[in-house]
């Protein structure tokens, strides 16, 4: 069966005649971020299809197609959703079901349950995320079929060798990868009960694994003025993404997501608009000193990206384009004989403690808290205490003269 990512993709237009028997599905629509537009929201087409094993009508994953990333505007992605909706329509009019072929749902093996669930899922990954996934099921996969377990109808597979193959990856691998693998497969699952495939979700039941987080740690003025200055004066294109780590405060991921066209250099105050982790797209001012130097770069074709990973401006993933200036970053730490604690994402937390010194200094601890929010990107003052906390930016002050 073909994913629906697939059919929507197709540059053949559909046409029908009238007179269809009674619908199984209700029509799509566009939901747009509110009678505002709000484009700080997901925009995405959305239905229902009925359900042949129950006869209800469910509403199905939300399809976005990556309009929230690639259209900034909100003529520019109600355009695209309404083409979605209309070949989404089309397709349901010429019988497309997201669901499997319910004479065959006991058919399914494990091993074909689990690509077919990847299909609909896909739907709504990231590029990144779908190599995750799709790594992911095929290393389950790979074990099934070890064991000749992928063969197991799903309706009848049993939850014992779930259990079996975490306890190979506890054995094999660290907590962490332990816990990214429940995640993806606990997704996949869903899908599967979702659908009828399976009557549970048994991978919810397994408890996460203890993993002991790696920490990136802040430099030192001495560390920081030394990295800056060195590369600098020997690698201009990554100098200048760090500078977006340093001055705007993002994820290393973060920059390289930004288009010439993201920045609102003539803005007053100038700004930039970045896809982030916990949503959609954030505003982030651009402080006026770094605005100034970055009116002066030849920025050639604005849609393009800033950061390019080879001459020719050939495409590749995120992951691909943050693991090119982290290796280029590492030649200059390694200069400096720094250990793996030190990375890219060790700058952002410099200049936030940085930050935080500098404006407590001038302001209370709740108006310091309140400015820093806005910068930082957190979204409740908790989440900002226990990031402060856990990369030390409040030092207790001078305590001498409770122990003389």
């Amino acid at each position: 069966m073909l994913s629906i990512t697939q059919i929507l993709k197709t540059e053949y237009d559909f046409e029908y005649g009238k007179g269809m028997i009674e619908r199984q599905y209700i029509l799509p629509k566009i939901y747009h971020g509110g009678k505002d537009f709000d484009l700080s929201k997901r925009w995405y087409v959305y239905y229902s299809y009925r359900n042949p094993q129950t006869g209800e009508m469910k509403r199905q994953p939300a399809v976005y197609m990556n309009v929230n990333r690639d259209f900034s505007t909100a003529s520019d992605r109600l355009a695209r959703l309404k083409i979605i909706q209309k070949n989404l329509t089309d397709l349901l009019k010429k019988g497309f079901s997201p669901y499997p072929d319910s004479n065959q749902v006991d058919q399914y093996t494990i091993k074909n349950a689990l690509d077919w669930a990847f299909e609909l899922k896909k739907v709504n990954l990231s590029d990144s995320a779908k190599v995750d996934y799709s790594s992911r099921i095929k290393k389950l996969q790979a074990f099934l079929a070890r064991k000749g377990y992928d063969v197991i109808e799903v309706s009848d597979f049993p939850k014992k060798y779930i259990f079996e193959y975490f306890n190979e990856l506890v054995v094999a691998g660290s907590a962490k990868s332990y816990n990214n693998h429940k995640s993806v497969l606990s997704s996949i699952f869903n899908v599967l009960k979702d659908n009828d495939m399976i009557a549970e979700n048994f991978i919810t039941s397994i408890k996460n694994a203890k993993a002991k987080p790696k920490k990136n740690k802040s430099y030192s003025d001495e560390q920081l003025n030394k990295l800056l200055e060195n590369i600098e004066r020997n690698d201009p294109q990554l100098s200048l993404f760090i500078n977006f780590v340093c001055y705007n405060i993002l994820r290393p991921v973060e920059v390289v997501r930004l288009k010439w066209s993201d920045l609102k250099l003539n803005e007053s105050p100038a700004y930039l608009e970045v896809k982030a982790k916990n949503k959609e797209l954030k505003i982030k001012i651009i402080p006026s000193f770094f605005a100034e130097q970055l009116r002066k770069i030849d920025k050639k074709n604005p849609t393009e990206y800033i950061f390019v990973t080879n001459e020719k401006g050939i495409e590749t993933t995120e992951t691909n384009k943050r693991n090119f200036f982290s290796k280029k970053f590492k030649v200059f730490k390694d200069e400096l004989n720094l250990g793996d604690e030190y990375t890219m994402y060790s700058f952002r937390h410099t200049f936030i403690t940085k930050l935080f010194r500098e404006i407590r200094k001038e302001k209370t601890e709740l108006e310091t808290y309140d400015l820093l929010m806005k910068i930082t990107g957190h979204t409740t003052l908790e989440a900002l205490k226990a990031y402060l906390r856990d990369i030390d930016a409040e030092l207790a002050d001078d305590y001498s003269k409770y122990i003389k």
